[in-house]
């Protein structure tokens, strides 16, 4: 059998068992096409490839077919795809082929569907298994931990009810899930949910396809006649819809219209014969009730999809399609009821019902079918023989059979045919008006007929084609029957409350059935039915209905959420363009107000929600039908006799004014008696619109009981509902004079409510109307033309809320009226954008927060009236008012700090954004809404609710606005103390030094007035001491995630579901985050949070959204734990081991088959944190597959879900050996994890079996690596930033690598590294491309801009991670937000500063990947360098110490940090140098170190003439560190080679070219150093540095070591002496004993050491003789103490010890010097000098005696033997010598004092020492860190200090030998 080929709906079956693929479930498409997870362009195209699939998309456009029933066929099929050829039989497989091949024939045969099909549910049902046991019940154990982190309450009501029995034992779990019958449930809920998501995938995308088109010809439309081209791009989502309609006829969509109505026949066939299948033991159960509810819904997703046919591609319906739906309707009862029980049912009906509904009503296509029967149609068209695949109206018999149906229907007076039936009604009567008028036509032309003027004997009267239709209809009751349906219809149906219980239920609300667009375009067609039935006249039931098909029952938050709708699929933007709803409905409702005014003020609000009508191109909106109002109606007085009837021959009631009516009048009755003048002047001041003159025209109405009159007075609607606004103050002087009374109650609350609307509205419109705030400020003025002084409508409404929060908080009851205060709400929070410097002060004073005294009015409202009625609008509201405070807040808090300190010339517009008070005061406001909130959240979840979404709803709000406060408060600035002071990696390496130290500023953090929120959160939810009642409402919302509802009905309820779960979960995270940050000590919320981890993780599953949460939530609390100095708790103890295994299962997939960029990358995040933050446990899992206890036992079944199939570092490796295919940005976390898991893992790493590819790969890969190329692009600046992190990861892996090699013994082939080391060694120590003129030009044009805000205000902390890119510094999105309506910022063509943030980002990306490359570069090169035994890697190390020193001479950016880079650099080259002489590298290129490294010295110091400066001292050193090295590389030349270029001495030094360099070095840094030391520590001894003079001293030695150097003697003699150096360092050592520090005179040490220096050199020896220097030093203090005999190398002091050290190691080498250069000529000086220190003299004989030889020591006494004491003995020997042979020599001629030292006493000793090794070994005592070392190097036997010691003894013995043979 051949392999078959694979496609993307079924892959190869063996790759979806091994894991390799996934199978895509039709609910991750639809979850991927719905979501707003933003899929990145990479990962999309998995998607679209698959939705691309011929197979799939024939699938999507003939979704009732994909499941056929089985065949010959299919079976054959299954067998190939199931032989051994495609799927190998393995016993170590995953999953049982036997067993998935007998569930497939199973699943084949009970549901009736082909094999092939039923093998890719059961292998879909295998894949997605772990998900399905991570959502298994809990185990006692871990519901033990949820209850205990609950607070273990039985009567707490937050805790819900299934976790507070009793769990299971993890085993019975596994047992129950591993079940037979189990397993066949889950492969029939999995085909259940395939159904079902099929369907509702093939709609939505069709729904993109439909509406794209419909934006594209409205566009076409629009552009018609301007010579605009019109060109839409379209969404993928609806190039995939574009892609299934094409395969259907949408010329003739008539056969997909009745595929979909049988389909849905079928459905409810097998409804009525129920499942046909049971459970094993024989009884229906949940299976059942399942299957029932999924035949609805997919019933419902039917009739969906039919909708979209009958709505966008159905023109005038066809007769066959119309029979068919009405006769399925028929059959089933209309559809108007089931039986059943079970609730989750009768819902799943409702919905089922109610869409049935409205597609019966567009079946019949009402607009459309009027339209087409009001046309003239020709006998021909109309006929009995007409096929029925015709529009139906052809066909008499099609008429008359629906005409019956709807007969039938009509006696059933079922409320679900109601709109049907009204609807057919109409058309009914529309053809009984064409049969009148086409009869009274036939009539006329009858009467007019003359016989003799027609040759024709008679003319035939052609009658119209339905006449004889209708007569069949009429003939069928006694009545009308036009007139009987459209009475039952009304009457019995109550199709108008139909109608409106069904247009509250397509809203943009959590009860919402379906999305927003669809919803839409339902209310259209019913507001369509309503606009024809306007003819029942103007009645409640009529009103009632528009407003709900207007409303959609969207409350004001319902429209702020919602998504702009176009124009053209908006119901309330048709009615507004539609002549006879305005004039049937509103303009009626307008001609009766205000007599009835709630129906206007009703239809006015909900007219004022169309945003589309405010833009630039639209006339037609609620503000027009209130500009100008024309009629104004009351009740007339009963006394009032003011008018005079006119017209009284037309017999209208028609009447004329003759006195002023006054709108309104003073609140004392007393003014309205005033007569005579003073009433005229009144009059004359009064506004016009609130007077109807004298004269004026009107009609009375109504005559029963009291009088009602309408006058023809013009007036502004807005302007006069300010006015009635004010009659409702207690303190207003006026009232409503046509009541006496002030506003009732029902219009202040709707008055408020428009114009709070009309705010919101226009300013929703300001993507398309960019005037939007001046015209919302408009409707304000408008609104306060009419008030009295002193006021606006703005202090109006406030006025109105204080009094209603005085009245309403001294009430209790469920019945207490709260709209007007919701309605002050909303206005409050609709006018706050625009017009804050009025909203904040009012704020400040309102008694809901009683900010400055008192006790608020918000919390005893909500505890005496919402708690009780369990509705909580006024408390949902106040919430949203507070979010809404804190986002205004933010959002203008730069602007308004700097328009506070900028003239009017900077500020953009006339915007004003101040709040008026003063930051403290707005800090109060916020603090105490945040205060009572959190005990609103924290008491929430026991409330009593009316509506269920009310408790999600609150607790989603407050967790959303907390987490702003958190993430403004902590998410920017550097002004937080951080736990460590400068963390070392990411952006806190720049976080201080992007800009140099300046003095500082007396500035406050912007965000300042929200630390007080914010401090409160913390303490409340981040103490040690916080209860569980703080957490209960976060733990009710983890469970609320677990049950999620699976639908793909009701879209919005399922968004308020995962938005309230995914706030909560953001929350969490912030708060750990935030607690990090401070370095707060271990909380309760952490505690808790481990507990219920175990609740937490299943919901990584339960929903897609809730994925990227989870995982950061889990990421966040394993760092918050790490970051505790005690042992965090175990994430994998407290999740439990299968829930760990089975989490781990799933993160594993890493987001597959969507593979979301954001996702991915927060799951390897979350490993890396695993792996690097002491969670030992769980990173082994992850890096090794295996549990702990799988690891100790090593017994694992390939079967079970104990250990994992491939441990994530496997799935990492191989995906990282495949490199070149990655995109860098899938890379980076990969590698990241892999650097982390090997640096704290290494061991388990580097066995890994995939680790020996995966080094090849990535070392090769960056081998390939281009130069990176400077470019203004920002997308190629940003791929430059991650290709050079790629870099710095791999260097650091193979640093890893390298190190854990030499550890193992493992031998690594360098040669084979080096090759790909180029891009390393030509960029990684360069100097980062830092753009210094960008940085400053921003900076300085910010704070030009913006005066009072700096940079700083907009960096980001450590509180969010930050990814390269625009906004990986600065806070770009926060400062968008802040700045948006700014010109500056945005630019005229995007060139603002927006744009030069968004490269000063991108820039500091750059910055910050190159210094990690460097580092990174500088472990491996330090690593490499540890075997530097091969020439290349030497020739490549001394590059890498050029290029570095080569860099730092390059100007740098003034930063700090780049100050570090400077030495770090000069580190790393001080580090390899020491390596390379270490190996003794021969390298020519070596050579050239030494002037590299003086042009770095140079580029410093410059001409030497000043010091250097105090910040570049430690620089400095570092660089003469380096110096001292180089020298050394020409000064340690090989023996061998010395002595064969010994006579060529001059030659090489002639030939050399470092005599020069070396003088310049010994003038400019010997000289002039030591001159710049002395001063120093002449001025302030504890502050100098020993440690420099003896680097001096060092250079020195090493000047005068280099071969040759002694031809420049002379010349550095000259130098030396010119700059007086001998001088000063004798001063330096006879002032040392007072230069001492702390006792310590180490600088007579270092000044003698320098002096010996010096001595070496003959010339300056005989110079240092004739200035009389041994006089100098025996005059000096210091050399008191040398003669005291208290010194020695066990003395008791560091300061006699220090003395011995200068005898030992200075004065003797010193004194062997001038006797070996000026000779005989100074051997008296030195042997008088020598008399002087007789005690030292005398100690150094002795020092070496041997044990028990010297009595004056006391017995038992232990002597030691050091380095120091052999060396002061040798020295001393040499001396006598000398000076004994000068005796000799000179007898007679000179006397030399002889030095008085027993030598023969000395050898006996050095003899006995010589013999005896092993007391010599015994006995010696190393003395510092030096001699340490010598004693550990060495062999067993002999140490290095030993060899030291015995060659010192052994010169010793010859010297004396030679002394006696020779005196």
């Amino acid at each position: 059998m051949a392999p078959i080929p694979n496609s993307s709906y079924f892959p190869s079956l063996e790759r979806c068992l091994n894991g390799d693929l996934l199978v895509v479930s039709w609910k991750t498409v639809y979850s991927a096409i719905t979501s707003d997870i933003e899929i990145g362009t990479d990962h999309r195209a998995v998607i679209e490839r698959f939705l691309s699939d011929p197979e799939v998309v024939q699938l999507l456009a003939r979704p009732f077919d994909a499941y056929p029933p089985p065949s010959t066929q299919s079976k054959a099929t299954f067998e190939t795809k199931t032989s051994a050829i495609n799927v190998t039989p393995s016993s170590s497989a995953k999953y049982d082929i036997k067993e998935i091949k007998e569930d497939s024939l199973w699943l084949s045969k009970v549901a009736k569907l082909d094999e092939v099909s039923a093998l890719r549910l059961v292998t879909e049902e295998c894949q997605f298994r772990t998900s399905a046991q991570l959502l298994a019940q809990f185990s006692e154990e871990e519901l033990a931990s949820i209850r205990d982190a609950a607070g273990n309450s039985q009567y707490s009501s937050s805790i819900p009810l299934s976790l507070l029995v009793q769990g299971l034992d993890p085993e019975a779990i596994q047992q129950q899930f591993a079940r037979k019958d189990r397993r066949k449930q889950r492969i029939l809920r999995t085909y259940f949910s395939e159904r079902r998501y099929l369907l509702k995938t093939s709609e939505r995308l069709l729904d993109a396809a439909f509406l794209h088109q419909a934006k594209e010809q409205n566009a076409a439309d629009r552009g018609k006649g301007k010579g605009k081209a019109v060109e839409l791009e379209p969404s993928w989502q609806a190039n995939c819809g574009i892609a299934i309609a094409s395969q259907q006829d949408m010329a003739n969509p008539q056969s997909f219209i009745l595929r979909c109505i049988h389909a849905i026949g079928a459905t409810l066939k097998k409804l009525e014969e129920r499942s046909g299948w049971s459970d094993l033991d024989g009884e229906r159960g949940d299976i059942e009730i399942e299957w029932i509810r999924s035949q609805f819904t997919e019933a419902t997703h039917a009739m969906e999809l039919l909708w979209q046919f009958i709505v966008n591609a159905m023109g005038i319906p066809i007769g066959r399609a119309v029979l068919e739906w009405f006769r399925l309707q028929q059959s089933y009862g209309f559809f108007n009821s089931f039986e059943s029980d079970e609730p989750s049912i009768q819902a799943s009906f409702h919905q089922f019902r109610s869409i049935a509904t409205i597609v019966s009503l567009g079946m019949l296509n009402l607009p459309t079918t009027l339209d087409r029967v009001a046309e003239p149609t020709s006998t021909e068209d109309v006929s009995s023989e007409t096929s029925i695949d015709e529009a139906f109206l052809l066909n008499p018999r099609t008429v008359t059979e629906i005409q019956e149906i709807f007969l039938q229907a009509a006696d059933t007076g079922f409320e679900t045919v109601g709109p049907a039936l009204l609807a057919w009604g109409l058309i009914l009567r529309e053809l009984n008006i064409r049969v009148e008028r086409k009869k009274a036509a036939n009539q006329i032309d009858a009467e007019s007929y003359n016989p003799r003027s027609s040759s024709d004997s008679e003319i035939a009267m052609v009658p119209d084609p339905y006449e004889q239709t209708l007569e069949e209809i009429k003939g069928v009751l006694d009545e009308d029957p036009i007139d009987f349906l459209a009475r039952r219809a009304v009457n019995s149906c109550r199709v108008f409350q139909t109608i409106a219980t069904l247009s509250l239920q397509l809203g943009n609300t959590s009860t919402g059935l379906f999305s927003n667009s669809v919803s839409a375009k339902m209310r259209m067609y019913l507001l369509d039915l309503i606009k024809n039935s306007t003819i029942v006249g103007y009645i409640p039931e009529i009103i009632e209905a528009t407003l709900a098909t207007l409303t959609g029952n969207e409350s004001y938050w319902d429209i702020l959420d919602s998504k702009p709708i176009d124009v053209e699929n908006d119901p309330v933007a048709m009615f507004l363009t539609d002549d006879v709803l305005v004039n049937g409905l509103l303009k009626n409702s307008q001609f009766r107000y205000p007599w009835e005014a709630l129906p206007f003020l009703q239809m006015i609000r909900a007219l004022a929600s169309c945003s589309s009508c405010y833009d630039n191109e639209n006339s037609n909106s609620a503000l027009i039908f209130l500009e100008s109002i024309p009629m104004f109606t009351y009740t007339m007085p009963a006394d009032f006799d003011g008018y005079e009837t006119v017209q009284e021959e037309e017999n209208a009631n028609n009447i004329r004014l003759t006195q002023p009516v006054m709108l309104f009048e003073p609140r004392l009755k007393g003014f309205r008696n005033f007569g005579g003048q003073n009433r005229l002047l009144a009059v004359a001041r009064v506004d016009e619109d609130f007077c109807i003159s004298a004269g004026t025209h009107g009609r009375i109405i109504s005559e029963s009981g009291p009088k009602v009159a309408f006058w023809y007075h013009q007036y502004h609607g807005l302007k006069y509902f300010g006015k009635l606004l004010e009659t409702f103050l207690a303190a207003s002087a006026e009232v409503d004079a046509t009541t006496h009374q002030p506003v009732d109650r029902d219009s202040v609350s709707e008055i408020i409510g428009i114009i709070a609307t009309l705010l919101l509205s226009i300013s929703r419109s300001a993507h398309d109307n960019p005037n939007s705030i001046e015209d919302a400020r408009k409707i304000l003025e408008i609104a306060s033309s009419g008030l009295n002084r002193n006021r606006d409508v703005i202090s109006v409404i406030f006025d109105i809320f204080e009094e209603e929060l005085q009245n309403l908080s001294a009430c209790s009851g469920s019945d207490v009226p709260l709209q007007i205060l919701v309605s002050c709400i909303h206005f409050i929070h609709a006018t706050t954008p625009i017009s804050p410097g009025r909203v904040w002060p009012l704020m400040s004073r309102t008694a809901l927060l009683a900010v400055s005294r008192g006790k608020g009015k918000l919390p005893s409202i909500v505890e005496s009236v919402e708690l009780l009625s369990g509705r909580y609008e006024f408390l949902i509201s106040c919430c949203r008012l507070y979010e809404s405070l804190v986002e205004d807040f933010a959002s203008n808090a730069i602007r308004r700090r700097s328009r506070a300190k900028s003239s009017a010339r900077l500020n953009d517009g006339d915007e004003d954004v101040s709040t008026g008070i003063p930051d403290l005061v707005l800090a109060k406001i916020l603090l105490s809404f945040t205060r009572y909130l959190v005990d609103v959240l924290e008491s929430s979840p026991g409330w009593k609710y009316a509506e269920q979404g009310d408790r999600q709803r609150i607790c989603e709000i407050i967790s959303r606005t907390y987490n702003k406060v958190l993430e403004y408060a902590y998410g920017i600035e550097t002004s937080i103390d951080t736990k460590e002071e400068e963390p070392p990696t990411k952006i806190n390496r720049l976080l201080k030094s992007v800009e140099s130290p300046k003095k500082k500023e007396n500035l406050t953090k912007i965000m300042e007035p929200l630390m007080p929120s914010a401090l409160l959160l913390v303490e409340s939810f981040l103490s040690a001491s916080s209860g569980t009642l703080r957490f209960q409402p976060l733990l009710r919302s983890y469970y609320d995630g677990l049950e999620t509802p699976d639908m793909a009905i009701l879209p919005n309820l399922l968004n308020l579901w995962t938005a309230q779960v995914n706030a909560v979960l953001s929350f969490s995270k912030t708060l750990l985050r935030v607690s990090a940050m401070l370095g707060r000590p271990p909380s309760q919320l952490e505690n808790q949070l481990f507990k219920v981890s175990s609740l937490i993780a299943r919901l990584y599953v339960v929903n897609d959204t809730y994925r990227t949460s989870v995982v950061k939530l889990f990421e966040s609390l394993i760092v918050t734990a790490s970051n505790n100095t005690s042992e965090p708790p175990s994430l994998l103890g407290h999740l439990g081991p299968q829930t760990a295994k089975n989490f781990l299962h799933v993160l594993s997939d890493l987001d597959k088959p969507l593979s979301r960029d954001e996702n991915v990358r927060s799951i390897w995040d979350f490993l890396s944190k695993v792996v690097s933050s002491r969670q030992q446990w769980f990173a082994n899992y992850l890096l090794t597959g295996k549990t702990p206890r799988e690891a100790l036992t090593a017994k694992t079944s390939g079967k079970e879900l104990a250990a994992l199939d491939k441990p994530l570092l496997t799935t990492a490796l191989e995906a990282l050996t495949g490199i070149n295919e990655l995109a860098k940005t899938e890379a980076l976390p990969m590698l990241q994890f892999v650097t982390l898991a090997q640096n704290f893992w290494p061991w388990t790493v580097c066995n890994s079996p995939k680790y020996g590819d995966f080094i090849k790969a990535i070392s090769n890969f960056v081998g390939h690596f281009k130069p990176i190329q400077q470019s203004t692009n920002l997308e190629v600046a940003i791929d430059a930033c991650h290709q050079t992190r790629i870099a710095a990861y791999v260097a650091e892996i193979l640093a890893m690598h390298l190190f854990h090699a030499r550890q193992t013994g493992i031998p690594t082939s360098i040669p084979e590294l080096l090759p790909n080391l180029s891009y390393f060694t030509r960029f990684a120590v360069g100097i980062p491309n830092y753009n210094n003129s960008l940085h400053a030009l921003l900076k300085q044009n910010f704070e030009t801009r913006y005066p009072g805000c700096t940079l700083r205000d907009l960096k980001r902390t450590t509180l969010e991670e930050h990814q390269y890119g625009k906004g990986y510094f600065y806070n770009l999105q926060l400062a968008n937000k802040m700045l948006s309506m700014s010109e500056a910022w945005t630019g005229r063509s995007d060139n603002g500063l927006r744009a030069e943030l968004a490269n000063a980002n991108v820039n500091l990306s750059l910055v910050d990947a190159h210094i990690a490359l460097f580092h990174s570069w500088r472990y491996l090169s330090i690593e490499l360098s540890g075997n530097a035994g091969n020439q290349d890697l030497q020739k490549l190390l001394t590059k890498v110490v050029a290029d570095c020193l080569t860099a730092n001479m390059r100007p740098q950016p003034p930063e700090e940090i780049f100050s570090r880079l400077l030495q770090t650099r000069v580190d790393f080259g001080i580090v390899l140098t020491q390596r390379l002489i270490q190996a003794n590298s021969t390298v020519p290129e070596m050579q050239g170190l030494l002037g590299t490294a003086w042009d770095a010295i140079r580029a410093l110091r410059g001409s030497f003439d000043r010091a250097v400066p105090d910040a570049d001292i430690l620089y400095y050193r570092s660089l003469l560190k380096l110096l001292f090295l180089t020298i050394r590389i020409h000064a340690e030349a090989k023996q061998q080679d010395m002595a064969r270029n010994l006579r060529a001495s001059k030659r090489i030094a002639q030939a050399s070219s470092i005599g020069p360099v070396i003088m310049e070095i010994v003038n400019n840094v010997v000289a002039v150093g030591i001159r710049e030391i002395a001063s120093v520590i002449h001025e302030s001894p504890a502050d100098s540095s020993p440690e420099d003079f003896a680097l001096i001293t060092g250079i020195l030695q090493s000047c005068l070591r280099i071969p040759g150097i002694e031809l420049c003697q002379s010349q550095i003699v000259n130098v030396l002496t010119q700059a007086g150096v001998p001088r000063l360092v004798v001063t330096l050592f006879s002032w040392s004993d007072s230069l001492a520090i702390h006792g310590d005179p180490i600088y007579g040490e270092l000044s003698m050491l320098f002096l010996l220096e010096l001595s070496s050199m003959p010339l300056m020896a005989e110079q240092l003789a004739i200035d009389g220097v041994l006089g100098h030093l025996a005059s000096a203090n210091i050399t008191s103490y040398l003669r005291s005999g208290k010194v020695g190398p066990f003395a008791e002091s560091a300061g006699l010890q220090r003395c011995y050290s200068i005898w030992a190691r200075g004065i003797l080498p010193f004194l062997l010097n001038l006797l070996d250069a000026v000779q005989a000529s100074i051997a008296t000086e030195v042997s008088l000098f020598l008399a002087q220190f007789s005690n030292l003299v005398k100690q150094s004989e002795q020092s070496l005696d041997a044990p028990e030889t010297n009595r004056i020591i006391p017995q038992g006494t232990v002597r030691y033997i050091t380095l120091t004491i052999c060396s002061e003995t040798h020295s001393m020997a040499l001396v006598t010598f000398i000076l004994n042979g000068f005796r000799e020599a000179l007898k007679g001629t000179t006397d030399i004092p002889e030095v008085k030292w027993d030598a023969s006493g000395v050898l006996e000793n050095v003899e006995f020492w010589l013999s005896s090794r092993a007391l010599l070994k015994d006995r010696l005592l190393p003395m510092g860190e030096r001699e340490m070392e010598m004693r550990r190097k060495g062999g067993p036997a002999v140490s290095e200090l030993e060899k030291k010691v015995l060659s010192e003894l052994e010169g010793i013995k010859e010297v004396l030998n030679g002394g006696e043979n020779g005196s």
